[in-house]
């Protein structure tokens, strides 16, 4: 026997009609709002490679306008002992790469130059039928933003001989065009553009 409470009282014929149309109106919200975002979604989609490249573009020619401003070539004469060489460092901005080179100078005889800094190192040597070396250069990349770099320098005079070490020094090349013995602190003579 059922009591009469655990029953729900039927709902009219005239009131179930009327429950129809507004369940479905409720669906079809969700899906106006899904479609919507969706939209939403697509047009950003579209529009953010084209706002990528803008400001990938705007920052290069921030840089080239930045490179325009800086100095980038600097020079500084070295002594060892009877021999001098020319270090030489160009800031190649747009490239993001800065090229470092010792050159021999041909008024003091060397026959050794060597550079070196981070994973790079280059040495030349003079050979028998010529009486320098060629100049010794190695290629970093730019960090951002830019900072000093350390280098070690070596240079061999005209008593140098294959197998002996030559006198090294450590430099600290600036990008505002300062060459700084690393050990010392000494600030050495330097040309910049």
């Amino acid at each position: 026997m059922s009591h009469p409470t655990d029953r729900l009282p039927p709902t009219p014929p005239g009131e179930q009609r009327a429950a129809g149309p507004a369940s479905e109106r409720r669906r079809v919200w969700p899906a106006i709002a899904t479609v919507a975002a969706l939209s939403l979604a697509l047009a950003f989609v579209w529009s953010n490679p084209q706002d990528g490249e803008q400001q990938r573009e705007k920052r290069a020619d921030e840089r080239r306008a930045a490179a325009a401003d800086r100095k980038s070539y600097m020079t500084s004469e070295l002594t060892f002992g009877k021999a001098k060489a020319d270090i030489t460092a160009d800031w190649q901005w747009e490239e993001d790469k800065i090229v470092i080179s010792l050159d021999p100078t041909l008024a003091a005889p060397s026959k050794y130059v060597q550079i070196s800094a981070e994973t790079e190192s280059d040495s030349q040597e003079a050979l028998p039928h010529i009486p320098w070396p060629d100049p010794a250069e190695i290629t970093l990349p730019i960090e951002d933003p830019p900072t000093a770099i350390t280098v070690r320098v070596a240079l061999g005079d005209e008593d140098w001989k294959t197998g002996d070490t030559a006198p090294s020094r450590l430099l600290s090349l600036s990008p505002e065009g300062t060459v700084t013995d690393a050990t010392t602190g000494e600030e050495l003579p330097s040309r910049f553009n």
